[in-house]
């Protein structure tokens, strides 16, 4: 059996009926079945989102994420989820459970804070 290697892939997004575009990253392809996406900007924020290759359209250029067949469920915003982790102290953060941690970091704190 062979071992997994990560690879860098393109990754295309397409937005809605209500709202065209189309952008083009680096991603990484980091298991058999997911896509990692890193996008910074220039300010420091930026995202980070992972996605299932089963939501994605694979093309001879990368894999296309069309926004009404695969919603961002996997994904947080830094700046979000940075401002929600000053309004805790150590303590709160200690008394989360790692569902509770996670789900800070995807909806940026809303559901903590």
């Amino acid at each position: 059996m062979s071992k997994f290697k990560a690879e860098k892939v393109r990754l295309v997004r397409h937005g809605s009926t209500d709202f065209p575009y189309k952008e083009t990253y680096d991603a990484y392809l980091i298991a058999a079945d997911t896509v990692a996406l890193c996008d910074f900007d220039a300010l420091g924020g930026g995202r980070f989102a992972f996605y299932d290759t089963g939501g994605l359209t694979l093309k001879g250029d990368g894999y296309h994420l069309y926004n009404e067949a695969h919603p961002e469920a996997f994904a947080f915003e830094f700046a979000k989820t940075t401002a929600a982790l000053q309004k805790l102290d150590g303590r709160a953060i200690a008394d989360m459970s790692v569902a509770q941690f996670m789900r800070l970091f995807f909806t940026g704190g809303e559901s903590c804070v």
